[in-house]
């Protein structure tokens, strides 16, 4: 077992001689005399974060070599010491593993599950004493994020909180139709001889108004709630104009890779409605972009991974003015939504749900927006989430009969980002069979924009953007603009 460290931490350090500085999974400390008085951030920032390597002994001013006369069975006794300091307390795996004629402290930090979260300094408390790891240093966690897992030891009730000003005229009557024919249907036991204001209210899309309770009598005024809005409203943005979907299509694998000019997206769209109309929507307006004929990316990967964004996103108020952004680069798809994993669903529980015991994957942050869309429909048929928690698996599954490589997953406290990536096979509108088109076209014509080439071709906005800048790296092509016309033009170099 202990040479299993001890080539792992041989890893770390050679890949820390050739970066030049210790990386955001693995933390370095000297401690010749003593324990730096910052290891106790480090073991809240891993513990909070996904975990961590603590390396101790080991210079990284000298180039990560040993300290001289480092005292290792003293400094793993302190380290020990230290994680007793922590709420709650810190269990790494400590041992000490030889490395180029020294001995060093090697110890592995696990990610706490959601519900000890925020692992803090006991004698700070948690709003000053809660790091996190970003980069290659601990920072000290913010109110809002301290809040965010501090709400995780409970079931957090945001999907329920009543719209102000909203009443039942604000939900769509086929979404309304579609979920009550669903669930009579389903639970007729339950459901069949109730009133359709009365099912809205055990299914929480309605509740009581109470602050009107003086003015109108028992009851108060009936008005929907934040799920059964999003869920069946027929603008929820009216009274949350953030609560949206954002896409921007890039012309290259960055956003900082964009042309110069009067356009710097390929294009972009603000996604709005109810859930089930935005996930339409966008999924949509993705195959207008990256091609409906045969595109890159199965369409029903990027439905479930939208769905999924919209049902677990965050909704508390600090939230509410984020939106979902699905970016899309010429290599990838990215689908970020505010709020990171919620309860006991883990990055080692998406990967393989059945390999962590006692962890189920839908443990679900907003359990009555989740419920409502099991039974609401789509304005074209079929229902948002018909079986329940189990999108990661269909995702995988679409992937995977694409021939593209799995989703990956990036979780921090604030937000939870899904990347999928191109599809990995030739196919009819590579980027060198579209350079090569271009260039045919471009020998006819002195200089063409880009839409004048999209038009020509028949090629999706993105196809054409991504042969386009194949075409500027290898030098072929050059850009150009006409005094009595702002738009930038592609001509052949030297032509």
């Amino acid at each position: 077992m202990t040479d299993d460290y001890t080539a792992k931490m041989t890893e770390l350090i050679e890949l820390m001689r050739l970066i030049g500085n210790d990386t955001q999974q693995c933390e370095v400390k000297e401690c010749k005399r003593r324990i730096s008085s910052t290891i106790t951030d480090t073991l809240s920032a891993f513990s909070n974060g996904s975990g961590g390597w603590i390396i101790l002994g080991l210079s990284e001013k000298n180039g990560f070599t040993p300290v001289p006369e480092f005292d290792a069975r003293a400094m793993q006794e302190a380290l020990s010491q230290a994680c007793e300091k922590m709420t709650p307390v810190v269990r790494p795996v400590i041992v000490t593993c030889p490395f180029e004629g020294a001995n060093l402290v090697f110890a592995r930090v696990d990610e706490m599950l959601p519900r000890d979260k925020p692992c803090f300094i006991t004698e700070r408390g948690p709003y000053g004493g809660s790091y996190i790891r970003t980069g290659d240093g601990d920072r000290h966690m913010t109110s809002y994020e301290v809040d965010r897992l501090t709400e995780e030891h409970l079931q957090p009730t945001y999907d329920l909180d009543i719209v102000p000003d909203a009443t039942p005229d604000d939900l769509d009557p086929e979404l309304v139709a579609g979920l009550l024919g669903r669930v009579r249907s389903q639970h007729p036991h339950v459901f069949a001889g109730r009133a359709d204001t009365d099912v809205l209210l055990d299914l929480q899309v309605l509740r009581h108004d109470d602050s009107d309770l003086a003015a109108t009598g028992v009851g108060g005024v009936l008005r929907p709630t934040l799920a059964g809005l999003l869920a069946l409203g027929r603008y929820p943005q009216k009274y949350y104009p953030r609560l949206s979907v954002s896409i921007a299509v890039f012309p290259g694998t960055g956003r900082d890779e964009v042309f110069r000019g009067d356009e710097r997206l390929v294009a972009s769209q603000t996604v709005v409605g109810s859930i089930p109309v935005m996930i339409d929507d966008a999924v949509n307006g993705l195959m207008r972009w990256i091609g409906a004929k045969q595109p890159d990316y199965p369409p029903s990967a990027l439905r479930e991974a939208i769905a999924n964004a919209l049902t677990h996103r965050d909704y508390s108020p600090d939230a509410r003015g984020t939106q979902v952004h699905v970016n899309v680069f010429t290599n990838r798809i990215e689908i970020v939504n505010p709020g990171g994993l919620y309860g006991t669903v883990t990055h080692d529980v998406l990967a393989n749900p059945r390999a962590v015991r006692g962890a189920p994957l839908n443990s679900t942050r907003n359990q009555f927006l989740f419920t409502l869309l099991e039974s609401t429909p789509y304005p074209g048929g079929g229902f948002v989430n018909p079986e329940g928690g189990d999108g990661y698996q269909r995702i995988a599954a679409s992937l995977r009969e694409y021939g593209i490589e799995p989703a990956t997953t990036r979780n921090d406290i604030n937000t939870f980002t899904m990347t999928i990536t191109r599809h990995r096979t030739a196919a009819k509108s590579s980027p060198s069979d579209v350079s090569k088109s271009i260039l045919t076209l471009l020998e006819r014509h002195s200089a063409m924009s880009v839409k004048e080439i999209i038009r020509e071709l028949q090629l999706t906005p993105l196809a054409a953007t991504s042969g386009l800048r194949e075409l500027l790296r290898e030098g072929r092509v050059a850009t150009v603009r006409f005094h009595d016309d702002p738009t930038q033009r592609y001509r052949l170099k030297g032509a």
